[in-house]
């Protein structure tokens, strides 16, 4: 199987759920994201560099109202913000201090979406089990989200989606297909 393009994810999400709008947003991916001066600024909050798909993306796409099927980037409308309160108040890494080549980008019961800044890789924590034995399940962030638009848009055109989350997980670079096999159901 082929992942869908960022562009075939868009028309897709538009054609489902432009119908929807004004009662229920926040489920299309809609261009215009984050401006190049506040990516900086952000980078110097956490005195981070972001790795580029994830640099790429933000700064494409509006993530600030956006949620696709389970994954919940952000509902508040600053997908910046969210990122400072999810690495610095949720404490999703249960200690003292977050490990400074991790940030969680997103939620979805029970995962927290990790993106490793070092590699770009992205991973999903359990939150009951910790982020210690977080799994890689997509090689970066835009194969991630490539990878979650093609499952929500193709998998009711499946009778059994164990194909369809295994094929994605192959074609993100998953080190796991567990989180991709759960997403496709």
């Amino acid at each position: 199987m082929t992942l869908l393009t960022l562009d075939e994810i868009e028309k897709g999400l538009d054609q489902e759920f432009r119908s929807l709008e004004p009662m229920l947003t926040g489920l299309r991916l809609i261009k215009g994201g984050v401006s190049e001066e506040s990516l900086n600024h952000a980078e110097n909050l956490f005195a981070v560099a972001f790795p580029d798909a994830f640099r790429t993306l933000i700064k494409t796409y509006d993530f600030g109202w956006l949620t696709i099927g389970p994954i919940l980037f952000c509902n508040t409308g600053d997908y910046l913000h969210e990122l400072w309160e999810l690495n610095t108040q949720v404490r999703w890494w249960g200690g003292d201090t977050r490990p400074a080549n991790l940030l969680m980008v997103a939620n979805s019961d029970p995962y927290s979406i990790l993106l490793d800044l070092k590699s770009g890789w992205v991973m999903a924590a359990d939150v009951e089990i910790g982020w210690q034995r977080a799994t890689v399940i997509a090689k970066d962030f835009e194969v991630y989200l490539r990878g979650v638009g093609t499952i929500m848009l193709h998998r009711n055109q499946w009778r059994d989606t164990s194909p369809l989350g295994q094929a994605v997980a192959v074609d993100v670079g998953a080190l796991d297909i567990c989180y991709w096999s759960q997403l496709a159901k």
